[in-house]
């Protein structure tokens, strides 16, 4: 059937228009407030608030994709979204010629020209009664790939809208330093590998660290590294993650890297 081409998704959640104007914290973002220095580090609310969209090139690739039976979809795309609804296209995917969209109510594999060639709505109901062993098609993969990637660029500046909850908890020792933790609670109309994350910000408040369970799969516990930042644009993006398996004592099992992501240019707009 025909689709209405890569600007044509359907609305997803669409948060409201002052919720940008404070944050969950209490609103206060002043110097001492570590949500407000992780948005000064990361080129500033002002700044952000600027654009509408993000492309970025990038290849990721790791243990999980393999596990799953889809490794190779994502070594070479092009990741296009938008920045306040969640809206992502994967471009190619998951072959030459098409591109993949995902918004939380709605999936699709296109063709260059927009024909969309197959349609999966609901999606995040596909993963229920999965286990971390259970294959994955095209649109599982897809779906994760956009749920993780989405949520990664806009942080932290998203934390800064009145319906989520950003509040600074005891701090954390590690590789020598000592790092700032912010618990941040997700709201319920967003889309994210879980509710509640924790973000760790250096002394200069770049993201270090974050914690999280993946509800889709199963629940298992991730630490997560971004690093190498490069400014795009006036934002700070770090343009490489690893992602391990989280031990009880909040250490990552190294022997095994779930997920890499290597981010090569960036743009906003």
């Amino acid at each position: 059937m025909e689709g209405s081409g890569r600007g044509g998704v359907e609305a997803g959640v669409r948060p409201p228009a002052d919720a940008w104007a404070s944050s969950g914290s209490g609103g206060d973002l002043g110097a001492d407030n570590l949500l407000g220095l992780a948005l000064r580090s990361h080129g500033g609310l002002e700044r952000w608030a600027q654009f509408s969209r993000f492309t970025a090139s990038a290849s990721i690739t790791g243990d999980i994709w393999r596990m799953k039976g889809v490794a190779g979809l994502l070594d070479d795309v092009v990741l296009e979204g938008e920045i306040r609804d969640q809206r992502m296209i994967i471009t190619p995917y998951p072959k030459s010629g098409q591109y993949s969209t995902w918004e939380p109510l709605r999936q699709t594999i296109e063709t260059a020209r927009g024909v969309v060639l197959h349609e999966r709505l609901h999606p995040a109901a596909s993963f229920i009664g999965q286990v971390r062993q259970t294959p994955w098609d095209d649109f599982h993969a897809a779906y994760f790939a956009s749920e993780a990637n989405w949520n990664y660029f806009v942080a932290p500046f998203i934390f800064a809208r009145g319906d989520f909850l950003a509040e600074e908890i005891g701090p954390w020792r590690e590789h020598g330093e000592e790092w700032r933790r912010l618990l941040v609670t997700y709201p319920e109309g967003i889309v994210a590998h879980c509710r509640q994350q924790t973000y760790y910000f250096d002394d200069g408040g770049l993201l270090r660290r974050l914690d999280y369970s993946v509800d889709i799969l199963g629940g298992g516990p991730a630490v997560h590294y971004p690093s190498e930042y490069r400014e795009f644009d006036g934002i700070m993006v770090p343009t490489r993650r690893m992602v391990y398996v989280r031990n009880p004592d909040g250490s990552p099992q190294l022997d095994s890297v779930s997920i890499a992501i290597e981010v090569g240019d960036v743009s906003f707009s």
